[in-house]
């Protein structure tokens, strides 16, 4: 079940702090805001960091342990590449 929140004046809603801890939010986190039939989903963006490996492969790495899309790190490993 969900947590509910309020909307302020200025459209801003605050994410309950244990909400926060959770997905490993800090002070200047970004969020994706993603419509759905339903209304809106919030999304957790996570920088990704690419590193080369000893034998030469990219390794990616989300600063956190969770799954992330597919799509995401084979982006993330395109980056790299662009950027060599």
């Amino acid at each position: 079940m969900g947590t509910t929140v309020k909307v302020d004046r200025q459209g801003r809603i605050v994410i309950p702090q244990h909400e926060r801890e959770r997905l490993g939010l800090h002070d200047g986190g970004v969020l994706e805001l993603i419509p759905t039939p339903e209304g809106i989903a919030l999304e957790h963006l996570r920088p990704a960091i690419v590193r080369q490996a000893r034998d030469g492969l990219p390794v990616v790495a989300f600063g956190t342990s969770d799954t992330i899309p597919n799509d995401d790190a084979v982006a993330a490993i395109h980056r790299h590449r662009d950027q060599r």
